[in-house]
C-alpha cells in the first residue's frame, strides 16, 4: 500500500483513505454569474460518476469480462456452399483464416465505372508502343517459341500484355481473395444493402434497385467458381492466395488472368515446373495458350480475331485497341 495512505489514522479503512487523498485534486467549479457560488464536487461523488461512465463504456464495447455476443461470420454461407461442393473444412479454413476483409467500398466504386470513359487511346501513343517493342526484343526467343507452339502472332500477345499491365508495369494492388470472396457473397441481401448505401444518389438513380441487385447477383454467380479455383490452386500448386494482388475484378499477373484461367490455361514458359504470371516467359506463354484455346487463327478474318479477343476481355473498345496495337507493331509504325 502507498505510504501516504499508511499515514492516515488507523481507524480509517482503505476506501476512506483513498477518497480522502483524492479530494483535494478534484475540480472546484467556479461560476461567474451572481446566481451561483463556487462549489466543490466531493471526491467520492466524482469516483461514483467516473466509475459509472467507465462501466457504461465497457458495456457498449463488450469489454466487461463477460463474453461479448459473437460477430456473425460474413462468409458463413459461402463456406457452407464450398463444403457442400466437396472442399474440406481444412482447405476452406486455410483460405478464410483470418477472414479476408469485405471490400464493400471497392465494389461500390466498380459500379460507378463506365466503359465509355476508359481511355484506351493511351496505349496507342508512341511511348506505349515503345514499351511493347522493347519487350518484343528483350523476350524475342520466348515470343518465337510461343508462336511456334500456339500459332498466335507475337504482336497480338504483346498487345494484350501491354493493355493489361504495360508488361508488368502495374498489375494492381487489390487483394485477390478478398475481392473475389466479397463478390461471391453479393447474392445475400444484407451485403447488397451495404453496397447500395455507399452508392452516390446519381449512381443509384442510374442503376435503379432492380438492375443493381441483378448485377450483384450476376457477379456473385461469376465469382464463386473463381473462389473454388483459388482453393484448387492453393491445394494443387501451392499458390499463396492470401498474398495475391491484382485488379478490382480479381485478375492478376502480367496477363491479368482470373484464377480459373490460370488453372486451365496457365503455361510454364521458362521450364521451371511452375506457372508464375509475374514471370515474363510464363505470362507470354499463358496469354498465347488462352488465345489458342479460344480459337485464335492467324489466318482468320478480322471479325473472327475480334471474337477471340472478346473472350479475353468482353469490351469492344478493348478488342479494337488490341488489334490496332498489333497492327502497328507488325507494320513497325
Amino acid at each position: 500500500m502507498n505510504s501516504d495512505f499508511n499515514q492516515e489514522p488507523g481507524t480509517r479503512n482503505f476506501s476512506q483513505q483513498f477518497f480522502s487523498r483524492l479530494k483535494p485534486h478534484f475540480l472546484i467549479m467556479k461560476v461567474s454569474t451572481p446566481m451561483f457560488k463556487s462549489f466543490e464536487i466531493p471526491a467520492k461523488s466524482c469516483i461514483t460518476i467516473i466509475t459509472s461512465f467507465v462501466l457504461m463504456l465497457a458495456l457498449l464495447t463488450g469489454s466487461t469480462g463477460h463474453a461479448a455476443t459473437p460477430r456473425r461470420d460474413p462468409y458463413a454461407e459461402l463456406k457452407k456452399r464450398l463444403q457442400d461442393d466437396g472442399f474440406s473444412a481444412a482447405q476452406i479454413n486455410s483460405l478464410f483464416e483470418p477472414p479476408p476483409p469485405l471490400q464493400y467500398r471497392l465494389i461500390s466504386k466498380t459500379l460507378a465505372i463506365k466503359e465509355s470513359r476508359l481511355d484506351y487511346d493511351q496505349f496507342l501513343t508512341p511511348s506505349s508502343l515503345a514499351i511493347a517493342r522493347r519487350n518484343l526484343v528483350s523476350f524475342a526467343s520466348t515470343f518465337d517459341r510461343a508462336e511456334r507452339l500456339y500459332g498466335v502472332d507475337r504482336s497480338v500477345i504483346a498487345a494484350i500484355i501491354l493493355v493489361e499491365t504495360r508488361f508488368g508495369g502495374y498489375t494492381g494492388g487489390t487483394p485477390t481473395l478478398a475481392i473475389l470472396a466479397s463478390y461471391a457473397v453479393m447474392n445475400q441481401p444484407h451485403h447488397q444493402e451495404r453496397i447500395w448505401a455507399l452508392l452516390s444518389p446519381r449512381d443509384r438513380k442510374r442503376w435503379g434497385r432492380e438492375a443493381f441487385e441483378k448485377r450483384l447477383l450476376q457477379r456473385s454467380q461469376w465469382a464463386y467458381p473463381e473462389v473454388c479455383a483459388l482453393l484448387r490452386l492453393s491445394e494443387t500448386r501451392g499458390l499463396r492466395a492470401m498474398s495475391l494482388q491484382g485488379s478490382v475484378m480479381g485478375a492478376f499477373g502480367w496477363p491479368q488472368f482470373l484464377p480459373s484461367s490460370l488453372l486451365r490455361w496457365g503455361a510454364d514458359g521458362n521450364g521451371d515446373g511452375a506457372v508464375d504470371l509475374d514471370q515474363p516467359e510464363d505470362a507470354i506463354f499463358s496469354a498465347a495458350s488462352y488465345l489458342q484455346a479460344h480459337g485464335w487463327n492467324d489466318s482468320g478474318s478480322r471479325s473472327e480475331k475480334e471474337a477471340v479477343i472478346f473472350r479475353y476481355n468482353k469490351s469492344t473498345p478493348y478488342v479494337r485497341t488490341v488489334l490496332a496495337i498489333a497492327d502497328r507493331l507488325s507494320s513497325r509504325e
